[in-house]
């Protein structure tokens, strides 16, 4: 009686999008971080090069010449340029499994470094790196090796992000599914089991919208002290995670006035929040002024000439992120799901096609009755997505395309992850349903998740070892 009573409870929660994507997310997450070769996630060996850094206490970086980067222990400079070797962009070179065994054991030795340029990386705020922090600080302690502190990272990150988002997912009273299929597409699952900064960038940000949504649209009646201390935790962690997403705080005009109980402190709480939010964001950009250089040297970069510009020049601007936007739309949507890594490993076409669709099915159709997304909160979602955008064109224009360039480089699909379930609450209604689909969505996303988690595994495997 017990048992079956156990069994009838665990077939339940396996039904419920938080546990699904638990499930799901254990299973693929962790597979994908022992199959994925070590360094070989796009930017992983200068993510970790960052960790590592501000793992030893030092928050900010140095700039030695034309380098910005820091010391770090020679072995970790060493394990992860044997691990990338010269695969990048080499279809032909496939990884050696060998090195695993080679590597393992490699001493640490801390006191033996060397000065490393990791210019991309040495301005993030330390607040997305706290996963991998903690997972390097366990590996100092027991005196492991390199190879073994990035698999630390990697699972530390993954554990990080499967809270943060089973939270989201458990806590948002809209688009529950949406969110958990968001979590689980090829771009993300292969993200989230390395030890990129993005991992943690994905989860905060995904946190946070869906507090926003439970505080706007949920039955709470008066905002206490503790909510918000909780947007304002929140929010400040997700714009330092990366300030592409500083407009995310914006989500605060979907609280209803009443729930603060006065028009008054409803907008000085905001003020503040948004004041918060920019003062750290601009802080910290002073702070790292001063080490910053650009990652490319192939071109020339001047992000104070490209702002002058930009400010000059504002609808110049607009228009010609716009234009990169529909040029390049085909690329954008291939790289929202189905990049894995820099710009040779992605999943077959047909596949960010199937997932697109289903996230558009589902966002369609997964709804509450008890919750309406109205014309108002529809408003602000696609005023963030669009600014989010702009601001995204702008920071690549600063820092990744040429001087006076006529357009935009560097803009990959999978830096809209974090604000994408915004995009899909666009399609949120209360008028069409599909009871089919309503009583059967777990399958269409067991589904859905186990074709493309299959096809991105076969996929990886085919790019690193066959």
């Amino acid at each position: 009686m017990i048992t079956r009573i156990n069994l009838q409870g665990i077939s339940q929660k396996l039904i419920r999008p938080e546990f699904v994507f638990l499930l799901l997310g254990i299973i693929f997450g962790f597979l994908f971080i022992f199959v994925t070769p070590p360094a070989l996630v796009g930017d992983e060996p200068n993510h970790f090069f960052r960790a590592y850094q501000i793992s030893e206490g030092n928050i900010l970086g140095e700039k030695r010449e034309h380098l910005s980067g820091g010391f770090i222990p020679k072995s970790v400079l060493y394990t992860n340029r044997v691990l990338v070797g010269n695969i990048e962009m080499n279809h032909d070179v496939k990884f050696d499994t060998k090195l695993i065994s080679d590597l393992i054991f490699m001493p640490l030795n801390r006191q033996d470094r060397v000065f490393e340029r990791f210019p991309n990386t040495v301005v993030y705020n330390p607040v997305p790196y706290i996963p991998q922090i903690i997972a390097i600080s366990i590996g100092k302690v027991f005196d492991v090796s390199p190879l073994l502190m990035i698999y630390f990272a990697r699972v530390v990150n993954l554990i990080f992000f499967l809270l943060l988002a089973f939270f989201a997912i458990k806590i948002t009273p809209a688009h529950k599914w949406v969110f958990c299929l968001l979590c689980l597409t090829p771009t993300a699952i292969f993200q989230v089991a390395s030890a990129s900064a993005d991992v943690f960038t994905y989860g905060i940000c995904f946190l946070t919208i869906a507090y926003f949504l439970y505080f706007s649209l949920g039955e709470k009646t008066l905002i206490s002290k503790t909510d918000l201390l909780k947007i304002f935790i929140l929010s400040v962690a997700a714009v330092l995670s990366k300030q592409a997403y500083i407009l995310l705080p914006f989500l605060f005009l979907l609280i209803p006035i009443r729930k603060f109980g006065s028009v008054r402190a409803y907008f000085l709480t905001f003020a503040a929040l948004m004041t918060f939010c920019i003062a750290a964001v601009g802080a910290w950009a002073i702070i790292v002024k001063p080490i910053f250089l650009p990652y490319r040297i192939d071109i020339p970069i001047d992000p104070d000439w490209q702002l002058r510009y930009i400010l000059a020049a504002p609808f110049k601007f607009v228009l010609l992120a716009v234009q990169d936007y529909l040029y390049k739309f085909g690329y954008y949507f291939i790289t929202f799901t189905g990049q894995l890594t820099w710009f040779d490993l992605y999943v077959p076409t047909w596949l960010t096609i199937f997932v697109f669709a289903v996230l558009s099915i589902t966002a369609f159709f997964d709804k509450d009755t008890r919750f309406e997304v109205g014309a108002f909160g529809k408003t602000i979602f696609l005023f963030i997505i669009i600014c989010t955008a702009l601001i995204i064109s702008a920071l690549l224009y600063m820092t990744w395309s040429p001087i006076g360039g006529g357009s935009i480089e560097g803009i990959q699909g999978r830096y809209f992850i974090p604000i994408a379930p915004l995009f899909f609450l666009l399609f949120y209604n209360k008028k069409v349903e599909w009871k089919f689909f309503g009583s059967h969505v777990h399958i269409f996303v067991y589904i859905t998740v186990f074709i493309s988690m299959l096809v991105t595994l076969y996929s990886v495997i085919e790019r690193y070892y066959v």
